[in-house]
């Protein structure tokens, strides 16, 4: 805590105007006083409610100069660990609510000792200090006087003579005492930095008790906790007094281009690249030869990694060294180096012949086709193999067979997809049990897995669909824990939106040749999915899909045209919630989807889910966070790996309860877990969700509003993405005009990684 300054009386700097209505647009005031009640308080918003009785000198209906009786003033804002008895001044201004009449409301707040020997014992007796009731409060401060927390902090064995004291208690209550001073100070330090209590609360959890001094060392720090951005980050450290090209901002900035660039799917920059992003981002001041400098301290301090050995002699310029975050430069090099160790394993035995290929044909009632058999043969005949192909070629039955076939050979077969719903249809599929990469991998918290190359997983076969969502990370982990004789079949559609994480790991296998790869190209599918599947094909080859008119009644692709984006989601919402559920009698709460390219706009994802959690209309309680409304009954989808929850990115549930503390339980295929209102940051709402986040999924009804504004990201990968996650029915609703931009629009963006180039090298 800290103390007001010796000869400061007065309470407030600014009086309340003398206003009948005052409004939260009047000047700011500053309010100090005693907490006398805690009314409300939410540990995760930190959303508060004050009972406070203002300190003389304050009057709350105006006046000026003379001294008014005490008036409780309710005042509301945001506060780290409100505690009654605790003095505190508060700046902010005065409103009136609607409801409650008038208040103060607080934007900053910062907690002072207690002015009397009142205030001492009713603070030292309160909730923060275990062990000591009123009757021991009394006596310390009794024996200790007005100075009671200046002499616990600086003399502490004076406690010794306070009698009833026992040592055990004296020794919590100095260690408390000096704790929350410690983090007064802390927090008085960063919110006098410009950050809020949120964020300040979350900042103190992160880097622990030695905060302040870390950012005052460094404040690019900061950029490790959690929803901390460079720009915010980099407004901190202007604060602190660092200059433009001071060399900790550069090392900053050199890190920060090199994570954008991850987290727009690119495993490297190369250098000249790196320093043009690096300098984009921090303006004029960062010189090449600041930058130059700051990268040699990156890679000194095992932060950035640069790698010259796949660089021909003539290509020796510094500008094309690729520099990498070391995880990603790890994880690109040992993957490229297991798939080579598995290749190198040579000929082993065929698991299944021709003949065997042909009964089974014979059994099931169903004849392959020549390039099908043939991809059975071969996948079964190698150490390591691919299977490529896109909607209705074939890949499902083929997965299916080569299952069977393995099995009957004695070999154990397990399998696996990047996500729970891929892995799902995986199961379906082949009427095996299927799991997530991770779950099969078994997770060890924070970042490991069981199953490694140290031990690897003990199967015959392992077989994972859905490759085209693997980001080099996990690939790498899983290429890892597959040792000889187990044997390792990759299955994917290259067309398909390339994973979220960093990488193209589909198209780099594919592009090195090096792997046994067998690609299905015939279209077999011939039911009432055809025209999803026809149209899907038209998209890859650029052209604009069959558009049955909304009357036709037995098709399986239609295309609701409006143009305007409020209009799109008006008629989304109907086609979804009503023309849908009336035409093919599916439960739109169930079996549609909707697939937005952006999550902005009004026929975006947020404002869809809005739009559709209240057609639900579930009812229930309810709880608001981070902007969105939760709901019993609402669908979700979890947005980073949980690994303690054992959930992953991409898992979707649906709430189930919410409890009167806020606390939401959520049903997921294989589990229900709960969530409080901080873990809610995990959580997204699922009626509507992005095309990435729909990869591996399947649907039986896809919805897709197509707007000019997402132009950005209408591409023809997006939208066949899109279309390939329908089992039945697949909606288009929107601009013509968008819908052709997007089949026009190859995907030009090509995503940096040199796995490629290591593919090959480690063949040899």
């Amino acid at each position: 805590m800290e103390k007001v300054p010796k000869g400061c009386h007065s309470s407030i700097v600014s009086q309340r105007p003398n206003s009948s209505s005052p409004s939260p647009g009047d000047q700011t005031s500053a309010l100090q006083g005693v907490v006398e009640r805690v009314t409300y308080h939410d540990e995760d918003s930190l959303y508060t409610v004050l009972r406070v009785l203002p300190e003389s000198g304050f009057s709350p209906s105006g006046g000026t100069g003379s001294l008014f009786a005490p008036t409780r003033v309710t005042a509301v804002g945001r506060m780290l660990e409100p505690l009654e008895g605790q003095r505190v001044r508060l700046e902010g201004t005065w409103g009136r609510h609607s409801t409650h009449g008038d208040q103060f409301e607080f934007n900053s707040n910062l907690p002072l000792d207690p002015g009397d020997e009142e205030g001492l014992i009713r603070y030292l007796s309160s909730k923060a200090f275990e062990g000591i009731g009123e009757t021991i409060a009394q006596r310390i401060v009794e024996k200790l006087g007005t100075g009671t927390l200046d002499i616990i902090r600086d003399h502490p064995e004076s406690l010794e003579a306070v009698s009833g004291l026992r040592a055990s208690v004296r020794k919590r209550l100095v260690a408390a005492v000096l704790a929350r001073h410690a983090q007064h100070q802390t927090a008085a330090f960063l919110m006098g930095l410009g950050l809020g209590p949120v964020r300040t609360q979350t900042i103190m959890t992160t880097l622990g008790s030695n905060c302040e001094s870390q950012v005052r060392e460094d404040p690019y720090v900061l950029i490790s906790v959690r929803g901390m951005a460079f720009r915010s980050t980099d407004k901190v450290a202007l604060e602190l007094g660092l200059e433009l090209d001071d060399p900790r901002r550069l090392v900053a900035g050199i890190e920060q281009s090199l994570k954008q660039a991850a987290d727009n799917g690119h495993c490297l920059l190369r250098q000249g690249d790196l320093m043009t992003a690096a300098h984009d981002l921090l303006g004029s001041k960062a010189t090449n030869e600041g930058l130059e400098s700051a990268l040699q301290d990156l890679i000194r301090q095992d932060r950035a990694w640069i790698d010259r050995s796949l660089l021909p002699d003539e290509e020796a310029n510094h500008a094309l060294h690729p520099v990498y975050l070391p995880y990603l430069g790890t994880s690109e090099r040992e993957l490229a180096k297991n798939i080579g160790r598995l290749l190198k394993v040579g000929k082993v035995e065929a698991l299944a012949s021709r003949d065997q290929v042909q009964e089974l044909e014979k059994r099931t009632g169903i004849e392959l086709h020549e390039d099908q058999r043939a991809a059975v043969l071969g996948l079964l005949a190698s150490p390591v193999a691919l299977l490529t192909g896109g909607p209705g070629v074939g890949k499902t039955t083929i997965m299916r067979w080569i299952a069977d076939l393995a099995t009957a050979a004695g070999y154990e077969v397990k399998l696996a997809s990047p996500t729970g719903r891929a892995a799902k249809r995986l199961s379906e599929a082949t009427q095996r049990p299927a799991s997530t990469i991770h779950r099969l991998l078994k997770v060890q918290p924070p970042d490991g897995f069981e199953h490694n190359a140290r031990k690897p997983l003990e199967a015959g076969l392992v077989l994972v669909d859905e490759i085209s969502m693997l980001d080099v990370v996990l690939a790498h982990h899983l290429v890892s824990a597959i040792a000889a004789p187990t044997r390792l079949i990759l299955v994917g559609d290259p067309d398909q939106l390339p994973s979220v994480g960093a990488g193209n790991v589909l198209a780099d296998l594919l592009a090195s040749e090096v792997i046994p790869t067998h690609r299905l190209t015939q279209v077999f599918r011939q039911d009432e999915q055809s025209l999803i599947v026809s149209n899907a094909h038209r998209v890859l080859a650029g052209e604009m899909p069959e558009l049955p008119g909304p009357s036709e009644r037995q098709a399986s692709f239609y295309f609701f045209r409006a143009e305007d984006p409020a209009k799109i989601a008006d008629l989304l919402i109907e086609v979804v919630s009503k023309r849908i559920p009336d035409k093919f009698g599916l439960d739109w709460t169930e079996d549609v989807q909707v697939i937005a390219p952006m999550y902005k706009g009004d026929a975006g994802v947020d404002a869809l889910n809005d739009r559709l959690r209240d057609a639900a209309n579930y009812g229930g309680r309810e709880v608001e966070r981070n902007g969105h409304i939760w709901r019993t009954g609402d669908r979700v989808i979890q947005t980073r790996n949980d690994y303690e929850k054992n959930v992953f990115n991409g898992d979707m549930g649906r709430i189930s309860q919410v409890s009167p503390d806020g606390v939401i339980t959520v049903k997921f295929s294989d589990q229900t877990q709960s969530y409080s209102k901080g873990e809610l940051n995990d959580l997204r709402p699922a009626f509507a969700i992005t095309v990435h986040r729909s990869q591996g999924g399947e649907y039986p009804c896809v919805v897709m509003p197509l707007v000019r504004g997402h132009r950005i990201m209408l591409q023809r990968n997006l939208l066949y993405t899109a279309i390939t996650r329908a089992k039945q029915l697949v909606v288009l609703v929107g601009s013509e005009v968008a819908l052709r931009w997007a089949v026009e629009t190859a995907d030009q963006a090509q995503r940096m990684s040199m796995l490629k180039e290591r593919l090959i090298e480690a063949r040899e």
